[in-house]
């Protein structure tokens, strides 16, 4: 690697062997779970990044091997009203988020890093996102899992029902601009889809 590339690059999961290699990503970590007594929070995300209409992206190691640390997806249009949010106002949306269970630690603050500063570009002041459960007293690996995010800057909103109807902890993430951050992760996820305006702007930092 050149002493001065940056040492991640985060990018759109396009092509079909991407979102297969991050499909696979999450099994490994459903695999990792399991042989903790974990349940899968979500057993139906490797089926949701083959999809080739989901806005997907991933985080690799910018080496020769590019290995993929954490994959996440993008929702642009998210109104967080349903969540009972006072004074609700537009955000990104993120679900799906997973780590390599191979990986260092830091790989969450890496992505929540980017996304500060990814919804500051955007010029959006919020990330919402959704993490499992919400009895913390009575699971200790959600309670974990909460408290890691808040250690990462996540704000918990309070609970609510997810799509499957299970019960999960509303989150919330300050944008925040982050100068320098291109030197450690090369950003080259656009600012807008492919068809809304801006598209030709690369976020490439």
């Amino acid at each position: 690697m050149g002493a001065d590339r940056p040492a991640y690059e985060i990018r759109l999961l396009l092509t079909s062997a991407a979102r297969a290699e991050a499909a696979a990503l999450i099994e490994d970590r459903i695999h990792a779970l399991a042989a903790q007594h974990i349940a899968p929070p979500y057993p139906h995300a490797p089926a949701a990044f083959r999809e080739d209409r989901t806005e997907a992206v991933g985080l690799y190691e910018n080496d020769a091997d590019a290995v993929l640390a954490g994959c996440l997806v993008l929702h642009r249009h998210h109104d967080p009203r349903h969540w009972g949010v006072d004074d609700p106002q537009p955000g990104l949306l993120v679900s799906l988020a997973h780590t390599a269970p191979d990986r260092d630690g830091r790989t969450g603050w890496r992505m929540t890093m980017w996304l500060r500063d990814y919804a500051a570009r955007l010029q959006t002041p919020w990330v919402y996102a959704e993490a499992p459960g919400w009895h913390v007293d009575d699971d200790r690996a959600v309670g974990r899992l909460l408290g890691h995010l808040r250690d990462l800057g996540w704000d918990v909103l309070g609970s609510g029902r997810g799509p499957d109807g299970q019960r999960v902890a509303r989150l919330r993430l300050a944008a925040a601009a982050t100068p320098g951050l291109g030197a450690m992760i090369h950003c080259a996820v656009p600012l807008a889809t492919a068809d809304g305006p801006g598209a030709e702007e690369a976020a490439a930092r």
